[in-house]
């Protein structure tokens, strides 16, 4: 799986920005925003940008596993949630410094629900997409006006912008899509719940119960979000090579599944 722990910046390029200005402001390196985008022959000029491109900006520093998207003037969380397949809702709620969920502000920095994937050779769309279980649609929306990227065609070295599958009340930001669990691997989070409990499993493909139904508990119990995390304990072997990470709540009426957020996830062999 080809994504790298770190902070990754999403930022539209405005009149006057410089590869070098954008590299300064985000604490970033020249060549690294040059390889992540790009931004060479045969698909444009070196190190030429243009109004209107979204680039993805990784930060030098060792940052925690997250993926940041700078606001632009007429943005708004109902057009971003749509764009990387999330919920308005759950940006809102998830960003302390989004105060009043309408008023959103140009330059403000907020955390979205995807991470970045480093293309390698014999990659494509289609095989991220089956990799992550993350619809091709979702991908593309995630990665419009992305200078060097096409649906039919991506070259090595290329960061693609993958939107994490969310509910409502709960998005995993770890593990991301595609990774590799192990027993011990943690699982963290934001969920909105009754009574903080949040519910996960793990199955593999054969339906196999790699780990059976446990919880953990948010900080914050509904109706604000929490951030949760804890360990995973496998209680048995996995017999597939891949399986999934159910994440979830159950009804206190009837005690039916919900808010159920579903992760491909892979398993050493």
């Amino acid at each position: 799986m080809a994504f790298q722990w770190g902070t990754h910046i999403i930022h539209t390029v405005q009149p006057g920005d410089t590869i070098y200005s954008l590299a300064v402001r985000y604490e970033s390196d020249v060549n690294r925003i040059v390889q992540a985008n790009g931004i060479y022959p045969p698909f444009t000029d070196p190190f030429v940008i243009f109004p209107g491109q979204v680039l993805v900006i990784p930060r030098m520093y060792v940052d925690p596993l997250e993926t940041l998207y700078v606001i632009q003037p007429g943005d708004t969380l109902g057009a971003l949630a749509q764009r990387f397949s999330s919920e308005a809702t759950l940006l809102a709620g998830t960003n302390s410094n989004i105060q009043n969920p309408n008023i959103i502000l140009p330059n403000q920095q907020i955390r979205i629900p995807a991470f970045t994937y480093d293309v390698e050779s014999g990659d494509s769309i289609a095989s991220i997409s089956q990799q992550t279980g993350v619809p091709i649609e979702y991908i593309l929306a995630a990665n419009s006006f992305r200078p060097s990227i096409s649906p039919d065609l991506i070259y090595e070295g290329i960061k693609l912008i993958i939107p994490i599958p969310v509910s409502e009340n709960i998005v995993v930001y770890q593990p991301v899509p595609g990774m590799m669990v192990h027993d011990n691997t943690m699982i963290k989070g934001y969920a909105r719940a009754f009574e903080a409990n949040v519910l996960y499993r793990l199955i593999d493909d054969n339906e196999v119960e790699v780990m059976e139904e446990t919880f953990t508990t948010a900080e914050f119990a509904g109706p604000n979000y929490g951030r949760f995390q804890d360990t995973i304990s496998f209680d048995r072997e996995p017999t597939a090579s891949t399986g999934e990470l159910q994440v979830y709540t159950r009804s206190a009426k009837d005690g039916s599944i919900q808010d159920l957020v579903q992760i491909n996830v892979s398993f050493q062999q």
